[in-house]
């Protein structure tokens, strides 16, 4: 390894090896190394998406695709409009990775193996030379700058790259140059829930669903799939309002009532209509009237308003029916924790966007020190959102190293 390079950066996440690999696009001769503690590259690019890597959304709309972030504001349009999904579609394309658009928008490699985004990472890096070393930690970054490593050796070097992600040494570092941190705190996660009405019905999806969810004072609310697990609620929509409401269910202790509208594109007055055209004869609980809501989840819907299930059409009163339709716009569950979801590694917090110039990613306290990715005060909902700010944010961190 050498002692002295033009510029260094510190994590080989999808952020930092993106900013190498334009760096060196930018300035072939820039001595640039990057420096990773654990043993290997790219380790959420690997899981994400189940192993597949939701690699970005299919997104042309600037404002639209703004709106996937809780948090970033205003400065975000400058990273994002500067390097879009498609620019991100566009890159992998010339390397030979091709990608897919799924139904919802997400986009995946063709291949649906996350190791092809991580061989082209990482064949670009070694064709463009660039030094890449695991199992290498950094126990001090001085100003200057001057890199203590785990075994003591010592590098130098008047650029430096954070891109370690949430919850790392280098919030230590920036704290001590002067950088404000918005503490980390978990983002995309479930819902503990163990109201009677969703108990016993794991892998029941409503879709779609509308979500309201008050945690004291404040008020969220999203749309999309949603999945009863054992513990509780999941899906794209819990996943979604979750991100948003972050801050304030941590600040609870995870805790608020969600309210439940099963049917968010008909009126309660159309429900209660619907139900004039049952056949008199059927019973409530023989089948699901609305294909969105599954026949087991119907029927638990159903005790839940301490309706029989062999109780006909004809022998429901239309104030009951209407108690039932005002059900179905609004069922209330309490939210009692926060659950596991599997891919839940993306946390709000970092440093502030209003502290890095946006056009560069360099810190405006210290010239010569660049901040991207997970380690910026930036997080996405699901659905390759949180990729796509670490494209971004490393492409134009890159070319601040150059």
């Amino acid at each position: 390894m050498n002692q002295e390079y033009d510029a260094v950066v510190i994590g080989a996440g999808a952020a930092g090896v993106f900013a190498a690999l334009r760096a060196k696009e930018c300035e072939p001769e820039l001595r640039i190394a990057i420096l990773e503690k654990s043993p290997k590259p790219l380790r959420k690019v690997s899981i994400s998406g189940g192993g597949r890597c939701n690699v970005t959304h299919a997104c042309q709309d600037l404002d639209w695709l703004l709106s996937c972030y809780p948090r970033g504001g205003p400065r975000l349009e400058a990273i994002l409009g500067r390097f879009m999904p498609e620019d991100t579609v566009a890159w992998f394309g010339e390397r030979g990775v091709e990608l897919k658009t799924e139904p919802d928008g997400r986009m995946f490699p063709v291949t649906n193996s996350s190791q092809t985004i991580i061989d082209a990472l990482l064949g670009c890096a070694q064709e463009r030379e660039i030094p890449l070393y695991t199992n290498c930690s950094v126990k001090s970054l001085e100003p200057g700058f001057k890199l203590t490593l785990g075994d003591g050796a010592v590098i130098t070097s008047p650029k430096v790259l954070l891109a370690t992600g949430g919850g790392s040494a280098a919030t230590g570092w920036l704290k001590g140059f002067g950088h404000k941190i918005v503490p980390d705190i978990p983002s995309l996660f479930t819902f503990c829930c163990q109201h009677p009405t969703v108990q016993g019905l794991a892998g029941v999806v409503a879709d779609p669903v509308a979500l309201e969810l008050q945690v004291e004072k404040d008020r969220f609310r999203a749309e999309g799939p949603m999945l009863i697990t054992h513990w509780g609620l999941s899906g794209p929509a819990v996943l979604k309002i979750s991100a948003f409401a972050a801050r304030a269910l941590a600040a609870s202790g995870y805790h608020g009532e969600l309210r439940v509208d099963f049917l968010p594109s008909w009126s309660a007055e159309k429900i209660e209509q619907s139900f004039e055209h049952r056949s008199p004869e059927q019973r409530l609980g023989t089948a699901s009237p609305f294909s969105s809501i599954p026949k087991r989840l119907w029927q638990r819907l159903l005790e839940g308003l301490d309706f029989p299930a062999t109780q006909t059409w004809s022998g429901t009163s239309a104030a009951a029916r209407k108690r039932l339709a005002d059900f179905l716009k609004g069922m209330p569950l309490p939210i009692a924790g926060k659950g596991v979801f599997k891919e839940e590694f993306v946390t709000a917090g970092g440093v502030p966007l209003s502290e890095v110039d946006p056009y560069t990613m360099e810190s405006r306290k210290v010239p010569g020190l660049f901040v991207a990715g997970e380690l910026l005060d930036v997080d996405g909902i699901t659905g390759g959102f949180n990729f796509q700010n670490a494209w971004a944010s490393g492409y134009i961190a890159g070319e601040g190293l150059a």
